[in-house]
């Protein structure tokens, strides 16, 4: 008795043939599907092409570029921040000052800190991107008052001002 391609006489079932494809039925040696050209494998193609995996990278690249850029925005806007705080500190510290003074000892005129030269009680150090300047006028909103106006400038371009007006 003649046995088919692929079948065992003993058992009667089919070989497997180890490979990636689909089992071959018996007495099939190819495959059966439209031809190929040459060069093309007859299988599915196992992992990645180099364009898939170019468009993903690009991808990567435009969102890390996005996240990248609003680190930048964040950072930048917490420095902002911290420079208007810290003037408007100085400002009204100095106002403080003032209002602790007798009304004849507060001096009329314009008087100027440069930057680097602001120093506050309890800080050892000047504060030295920030300049202070303080105009006092005298009689000003009516006689027997001064306005003060105290404006904070720092270096990173932000600008504070604060006002009081001192009775007798």
């Amino acid at each position: 008795m003649k046995v088919p391609n692929g079948m065992s006489r003993s058992l009667g079932l089919r070989r497997v043939v180890p490979s990636a494809g689909p089992l071959l039925s018996p007495g099939a040696d190819q495959h059966e599907g439209p031809e190929l050209s040459e060069g093309r494998r007859a299988c599915a193609p196992k992992g990645l092409t180099i364009i898939e995996l170019l468009v993903a990278l690009a991808f990567m690249a435009v969102l890390a570029a996005g996240i990248v850029g609003l680190a930048v925005a964040i950072l930048k806007g917490n420095a902002k921040s911290q420079s208007n705080d810290t003037a408007v500190y100085l400002a009204l510290d100095k106002l403080e000052s003032l209002r602790n003074k007798a009304y004849s000892s507060v001096a009329v005129g314009t008087v100027t800190e440069a930057y680097g030269t602001i120093s506050v009680a309890g800080v050892s150090t000047p504060y030295q991107g920030f300049q202070r300047t303080t105009v006092v006028t005298d009689n000003t909103p009516a006689t027997g008052m001064k306005r003060v106006v105290v404006t904070v400038i720092s270096r990173r371009g932000s600008s504070v001002s604060q006002e009081m007006i001192i009775g007798q």
